[in-house]
């Protein structure tokens, strides 16, 4: 496919720029931002710096974004969704830049430069609570119908990593060619899904499509075959630091290690430390998939990889090369040099086979179908500006926060 038929898209809160690992074929980044320097650093020396903007999203104007832009991809800030941020949700300070976010694309729509695709990924949490309803308001009074699918990592890498895609399309287009007719037939909508779905009003629902997304079927990457031996930027620990780990685990833990020294050769398993009201413990999977990869700011401590055999423990940090293939991410994706850093990056970026896979079976069909001419707008009028002055009133009320 030639640059001339790319499909150009906007990076929101790209991070180092796994979306764009992810959206190879077919697609052309024109624009990307992020606030965080370091990460600015990494998107620069893996991607075409030109694009990138370096600043807070709530400072950008609608002139600053270049015009043509079939998608817009959003994966705003999610410490304030999860239950490590104690789910203050979207009026808080980090999770609330999506309003910044949906200021810009309100104004893009008022000029006819809406992007008629719109995907937000975020936390399981981003499905609970009034923020949810309050988001598809937002995407309603931009004229758009959607639906979530919440996709587990674990079905394409050994990382257990929930996320949920909220896919917007212009309420013009005829998307039936990719949508089921209800969620018993998704396997991509749980309870939580469907919980999300039934506490919004009947005129959303009205606007609510339940996306057709295969399963993928091949094997995923055996967990041992990422784990190093002789890992770069990690050691392992001495047995006095392992001894110390095992400490803190419960009997329930313990006994998993000593199943794992009764398995013939080499079992991988991954340690978190909690807190918990007796204090801290350590728990451990052997599983075959690592625990979700989070940022220090998550709430959670990092990842330790145990490795079992012959009946020794051993244990380590996982290793920032390790973090970028449970990650998805090729060899040759150039990650920070201080593993702080490197680790932060990989905790707050997407899965890229997961990405991959949205684009292939959804996201590739669906801007096709978006860059025809539409018909009549299948959102009232009345709605879109009911919908839109809620929207606004709680964008007003974040912008009021920061000042």
């Amino acid at each position: 496919m030639s640059a001339v038929q790319a499909l150009g898209y906007y990076d929101f809160f790209a991070g180092v720029g796994m979306v764009e690992v992810a959206l190879t074929t077919g697609w052309h980044c024109v624009w990307a931002n992020d606030f965080d320097p370091k990460k600015a650093a990494v998107y620069c020396a893996n991607h075409d710096p030109k694009v990138f903007h370096l600043g807070d999203v709530a400072e950008v104007q609608a002139e600053d974004l270049p015009p043509g832009a079939v998608m817009a991809w959003a994966s705003f800030p999610c410490q304030d969704l999860s239950l490590a941020g104690w789910r203050r949700g979207m009026a808080a300070d980090r999770s609330g830049t999506f309003w910044a976010f949906w200021r810009l694309m309100r104004e893009l729509h008022a000029k006819g430069r809406r992007p008629p695709l719109i995907v937000i990924e975020n936390v399981a949490g981003l499905l609970y609570g009034p923020d949810f309803g309050g988001l598809c308001e937002a995407l309603a009074a931009l004229d758009m119908q959607f639906g979530a699918l919440l996709i587990d990592a674990e079905r394409f890498v050994p990382q257990s990593r929930p996320r949920v895609f909220i896919v917007a399309a212009d309420a013009r287009a005829d998307v039936s060619a990719l949508t089921e007719r209800d969620h018993e037939d998704s396997p991509w909508s749980d309870k939580r899904v469907v919980a999300a779905y039934k506490s919004l009003g009947s005129r959303l629902q009205e606007q609510w499509r339940w996306w057709r997304l295969p399963v993928p079927k091949s094997p995923i990457r055996p967990i041992e075959s990422l784990i190093f031996d002789e890992p770069i930027g990690v050691s392992w620990h001495s047995e006095a630091e392992t001894a110390h780990l095992l400490s803190l685990m419960s009997p329930t833990n313990l006994a998993k290690i000593e199943r794992a020294k009764q398995q013939p050769g080499q079992s991988v398993g991954f340690l978190y430390r909690r807190t918990r009201v007796d204090g801290q413990r350590a728990e451990v999977r052997f599983d075959g998939l690592s625990g979700c990869l989070r940022t220090s700011t998550g709430g959670s401590s990092r990842q330790t990889v145990v490795v079992v055999e012959d009946g020794a423990v051993r244990t380590r940090l996982l290793a920032p090369r390790e973090a970028a293939r449970l990650m998805g991410l090729p060899e040759g994706f150039r990650l920070p040099d201080r593993y702080n850093d490197a680790y932060h990056a990989m905790g707050d970026g997407v899965v890229v086979p997961v990405v991959s896979w949205l684009d292939k079976h959804l996201l590739t069909p669906l801007a096709r179908k978006l860059t025809i001419p539409y018909s009549a707008s299948l959102i009232p009028l009345s709605d879109r500006r009911q919908f839109r002055d809620a929207a606004d009133s709680r964008a007003r009320l974040w912008l009021a926060s920061k000042s």
